[in-house]
C-alpha cells in the first residue's frame, strides 16, 4: 500500500512540474507577443482596526486591475482567471 501512495504522489507530483512549465513556456510566448496581461475591474474595500476590539469598513471604489493571462501567478501579477472569480479586493490597515 505504501509503495502504492509513494508512486501516486510521484506521478501527481510530475504532472504538477509540467503543468507549471507548460504554463511558464505559454507565459513567455504571450509576453513576446505582447499579449501576456490583461486588466480585469474589481471593489476595492478598506478594512481598519478600531478601539474595542471593533472593525470599520469602507468602500474604496472599482479600480483596474493588472493581471496575466496564466494559470498561475506570473511577474507579480495574479491570474486573470482568478480576478474574475474574485472581485471583491480587502486591504487591511
Amino acid at each position: 500500500m505504501r509503495v502504492l501512495l509513494k508512486r501516486a504522489a510521484l506521478v501527481l507530483s510530475c504532472m504538477l512540474a509540467v503543468l507549471y512549465a507548460g504554463d511558464w513556456l505559454v507565459y513567455r510566448y504571450r509576453v513576446a507577443h505582447g499579449t501576456a496581461l490583461d486588466s480585469v475591474q474589481v471593489n476595492q474595500y478598506l478594512s481598519i482596526r478600531l478601539k474595542g476590539e471593533k472593525e470599520e469598513y469602507d468602500y474604496i471604489g472599482p479600480q483596474q486591475v493588472e493581471c496575466v493571462r496564466a494559470l498561475f501567478p506570473r511577474a507579480g501579477d495574479e491570474p486573470c482567471w482568478w480576478l474574475r472569480r474574485h472581485p471583491e479586493q480587502w486591504t487591511r490597515a
